[in-house]
């Protein structure tokens, strides 16, 4: 069984139990990763991250999910709020009672089957073998890398809508096609 599916199935058990305020967060790296409930409540009580939301193999539907350096967890901890680690690649964030004293479990519930609808599918990539970076420099209509493309490129690139992991294959890729051109 994949981890991720592990973890949605987890996930899916804390709510049917009842443990609706409790948030938790799995480290890839040096970064932490929400999925479904647990992205949900970040979204909604820590801070607005960026979601994903795309299927999985072995997954029937389409999982969301969020991620931040772990190194910014601190600054998004509500203030009462409770952390526990349960092994080196888990752990939780227990948000303080008061947080979602007003919210029924029925609000909530719907609240979250609206947020995740709201979340646009994303699509897989290209499995030609091209990296992410290929679409962005098409180069010149011959095919050809300029300075001149290679700028226009960057100006468009939209950071702010892009992880950290895309924006450091662009700019790895933006170094390889410089390389090429010295």
């Amino acid at each position: 069984m994949s981890v991720t599916r592990e973890i949605i199935e987890q996930e899916s058990a804390l709510v049917a139990r009842g443990e609706r305020n409790v948030i938790h967060l799995h480290r890839e790296g040096s970064f932490l990763r929400a999925y479904e409930w647990s992205a949900f409540l970040s979204c909604r009580y820590l801070h607005q991250f960026k979601v994903n939301k795309r299927m999985f193999k072995g997954i029937e539907n389409p999982v969301a999910y969020i991620g931040f350096p772990e190194t910014s967890l601190a600054k998004w901890l509500p203030e009462g709020a409770e952390q526990e680690a349960f092994d080196e690649k888990h752990l939780a964030v227990r948000l303080p009672d008061m947080m979602l004293a007003e919210a029924t479990p029925e609000n909530m519930e719907a609240a979250y089957i609206e947020w995740k609808d709201s979340i646009p599918l994303t699509e897989p990539k290209p499995k030609d073998g091209r990296k992410v970076a290929d679409d962005v420099f098409g180069g010149g209509e011959d095919g050809t890398v300029t300075l001149t493309s290679i700028m226009q490129r960057i100006l468009a690139y939209p950071i702010e809508s892009k992880s950290p992991l895309e924006s450091m294959l662009f700019l790895a890729d933006v170094k390889r096609q410089l390389a090429n051109l010295i």
